[in-house]
């Protein structure tokens, strides 16, 4: 009896997932196995991001090893459900996404099975104050969070504004919604997370002297540009409130761990 999960998206995602795997596993009192695939929503290791986790066992799986994972699909000519023959059980979002609204119907479905899931879903209830203690970020990481930390003021707002590759982002927490939120905070300072050098320089523009940040869109494809996403998640957590961005799981995952926090809608 076991439970392997393929977390699988981008880094929100995948902590997303873990926590609900993480979660089932404890309600059926079985053990957890973690499979990290790096591809390119993600190339990075988890053991690059972050360090081990006592709760749990990660394997990071690169090579052709990671085929044995993989969602079978046309593209791959849905030769991993040949290798997945092995588990009795085997879910993907297209399944759990009907579960979500039914955990115990799901935990009576994995139940003293050999379970295989592979989600980037919040498919299971799970305490969200988990993520400060199983994502603890690598010594090298949370020395620039610390660093740029030790910068900040009280009056620091976070914002995170999506735009480039999320059209439901664009259209339902608009550049306005957000301009409009942030002249609620005068005094403040904001901590500006963008992928649009577009509206960096409009904020730039409207809050002189106020926009600070790195002023780099975190690459996915590279190690350090997911290194720069893990500090950036952590140092927006940290501000005094956060304005994030609607259907867009970074945002998502930032409000539930400060807990001070909103996702602007226009």
């Amino acid at each position: 009896m076991s439970l392997t999960l393929v977390p699988m998206g981008g880094l929100a995602n995948r902590m997303r997932a873990i926590l609900s795997a993480w979660s089932l596993s404890t309600r059926l009192g079985e053990p957890l196995r973690i499979c990290w695939l790096r591809d390119k929503g993600l190339n990075a290791r988890f053991s690059d991001l972050f360090e081990p986790v006592p709760q749990f066992h990660v394997d990071d799986i690169s090579g052709w090893k990671s085929f044995r994972f993989q969602q079978p699909r046309k593209k791959n000519l849905f030769i991993p459900r040949l290798l997945q023959a092995g588990y009795e059980q085997v879910l993907f979002d297209s399944q759990l996404a009907s579960l979500q609204q039914e955990p115990h119907r799901l935990s009576a479905m994995v139940a003293g099975k050999h379970v295989l899931i592979g989600s980037g879903l919040g498919f299971y209830p799970a305490d969200s104050s988990r993520y400060a203690s199983f994502f603890v970020p690598r010594r090298e990481i949370l020395d620039r969070v610390n660093a740029a930390l030790s910068g900040f003021s009280d009056n620091v707002v976070g914002v995170h504004i999506r735009r480039t590759d999320n059209a439901m982002s664009i259209q339902s927490s608009p550049l306005e919604a957000f301009v409009e939120r942030m002249r609620d905070f005068p005094d403040a300072r904001f901590y500006l997370a963008t992928d649009s050098e577009a509206v960096r320089a409009e904020l730039e523009q409207l809050f002189p002297g106020r926009v600070m940040g790195n002023g780099r869109a975190a690459s996915r494809g590279t190690l350090d540009g997911m290194r720069d996403a893990v500090a950036e998640m952590y140092l927006l957590s940290q501000t005094a409130y956060f304005l994030g961005s609607y259907y867009s799981s970074f945002s998502d995952i930032i409000v539930e761990m400060s807990g001070k926090g909103e996702i602007v809608r226009g």
